[in-house]
C-alpha cells in the first residue's frame, strides 16, 4: 500500500549567504553597507562586518605582498584613475558599477522570490564580470572599498582613494533602497526597521521568511 507523505519545498538560500570565494557577497564592505541600508541587520553587526572585511583584505594583501618577488609585485593591482578620467567621472562610474552589482545580489538571493531560474552563482559572477569589463578602463573597477583599501595601505598610495569609498557606498545604498522600497518592497513599518537597526530584535524574525500571504507549496512523494 502506497502512502503519500507531504514534503515541504526546500527554502532558498538566505539573502546574505557565506561566500566561498574572495570578493564574494559577504566579503564586500559596500555590499555589507547595502544590507544595513535595507535595514536587514543591526548597525553594530554591519560595522563589525565592515571592520572584519577591511582587516581580512589587508591581511590577505600582506600575505600576497610577502610571498611575491619584488620584480613582479608591482603595485598589487592598486586601483587608480586612468588618464583623462576626472574624479567626478570616476565616482559616477563606481556608483553605477556597484549599483548594478547590488541589485543583482538582492534579486538572486532574496528568499521571497519563488520564480528564480538558473544559477545564482553564475548570475552574480556575470554581474561582477560585467562591472569589471566596463569599469577597468575608467577606474580599474573598484566596486569594493576593502579591495581598494588593502593595496593602498601596503603601497602607501592614497591618491584619489576617496573615490573608491564614496562611489561604492553611494551605489550600494541606492541599490538597496531601490530594491527594498520600489522593486520588491518589504512590508515593514518604520518602527520595525528602526528596531532591527538598533538590534533590539533579530532581523527577519529569527531567520524565518516573511509571511507573504501565499500558500505554502507542498509536494507528495510515494513511499
Amino acid at each position: 500500500m502506497n502512502r503519500a507523505r507531504p514534503q515541504l519545498r526546500p527554502l532558498p538560500p538566505p539573502i546574505c549567504p557565506p561566500a566561498p570565494l574572495a570578493r564574494g557577497v559577504r566579503e564586500r564592505a559596500a555590499q555589507c553597507d547595502d544590507v544595513r541600508a535595507a535595514i536587514l541587520m543591526s548597525l553594530l553587526r554591519a560595522i563589525c562586518y565592515m571592520v572584519a572585511q577591511l582587516l581580512g583584505a589587508v591581511a590577505g594583501a600582506a600575505v600576497l605582498y610577502s610571498v611575491t618577488p619584488p620584480a613582479v609585485r608591482g603595485n598589487l593591482a592598486l586601483n587608480t584613475l586612468h588618464p583623462g578620467v576626472s574624479v567626478g567621472q570616476a565616482t559616477i562610474v563606481e556608483i553605477f558599477l556597484t549599483l548594478q552589482f547590488v541589485l543583482c545580489i538582492f534579486a538572486t538571493y532574496d528568499e521571497r522570490r519563488n520564480g528564480r531560474l538558473g544559477s545564482v552563482a553564475l548570475a552574480v559572477g556575470f554581474s561582477l564580470t560585467l562591472g569589471h569589463l566596463f569599469g577597468m578602463y575608467y577606474t580599474g573597477a573598484g566596486m569594493n572599498p576593502a579591495r581598494s583599501f588593502a593595496p593602498a595601505i601596503l603601497t602607501r598610495n592614497f591618491t584619489n582613494h576617496w573615490v573608491y569609498w564614496v562611489g561604492p557606498v553611494i551605489g550600494a545604498g541606492l541599490g538597496s533602497l531601490l530594491y527594498d522600497f520600489l522593486l520588491f518592497p518589504r512590508l515593514k513599518s518604520v518602527s520595525e526597521r528602526l528596531s532591527i537597526l538598533k538590534g533590539s530584535r533579530p532581523s527577519e524574525s529569527n531567520g524565518q521568511p516573511e509571511v507573504t500571504g501565499e500558500p505554502v507549496e507542498l509536494k507528495t512523494q510515494a513511499l
